[in-house]
């Protein structure tokens, strides 16, 4: 409870900045989250998806691939199951198959990650800006009142301060989060290169049968 207190005591004690700062950190928490279901909507069992794509394409059982493709999550599913649909109907390069699926779906992935890195950048500066406003403030009030108390001093510099660290406290978690969505983004991304290097792979193989036939 003395934590809890405390804490409530220096939002107090920071001033009218603690408010757009709490608003910064409420935005940031709910673009994280919307971030987290979003990787969690997207997250699939990389190795055995691979495993079975390779099997279907090795059997040359593009319905079967495009089966499994549709009942996968996420835009690994949707980019897949569109690329080959479009092989099937006559496409003969896997990335022009799935160029225009791909820029739609790119527009999802980078959603709110914007606007976290803005809040990361925006909190600092916001608690700096009400650190300087709160010296400002108390060198204007000992001037009025001619005080020499270095106590009085003290006390207007540590509450001016407590904006600075409420910035850094909300930009320091921001940055991690960021970090970590940058690094589940990338692996989505990473395994969505290894399918379709598998396809093209494929289809290369498919290729040259056909031209040997021929």
């Amino acid at each position: 409870m003395n934590g809890i207190a405390t804490t409530i005591d220096m939002c107090v004690k920071g001033g009218v900045f603690m408010i757009p700062l709490g608003v910064v950190a409420l935005i940031a928490i709910a673009l994280f989250i919307e971030r987290l279901i979003y990787l969690h909507r997207n997250k699939i069992n990389g190795d055995k998806f691979h495993f079975e794509l390779r099997s279907a394409l090795k059997d040359n059982t593009l319905d079967q691939a495009i089966v499994l493709a549709a009942r996968t999550k996420g835009m690994i599913g949707r980019v897949i199951g569109e690329g080959l649909q479009r092989i099937k109907d006559g496409e003969s390069d896997i990335e022009a198959a799935t160029e225009k699926v791909i820029l739609s779906e790119m527009v999802s992935i980078e959603k709110s990650r914007g606007w976290l890195v803005n809040m990361s950048q925006i909190a600092p500066l916001l608690g700096i800006l009400g650190t300087v406003w709160g010296l400002v403030v108390a060198f204007i009030a000992i001037e009025r009142t001619a005080a020499t108390d270095p106590r009085n001093l003290a006390s207007g510099i540590y509450q001016a301060l407590i904006t600075t660290v409420a910035g850094l406290l909300i930009a320091i978690p921001v940055l991690i989060a960021l970090e970590y969505i940058r690094k589940e983004t990338n692996q989505i991304l990473h395994l969505l290169d290894i399918y379709l290097a598998e396809i093209k792979e494929w289809l290369g193989r498919r290729g040259r049968a056909v031209s040997n036939h021929g």
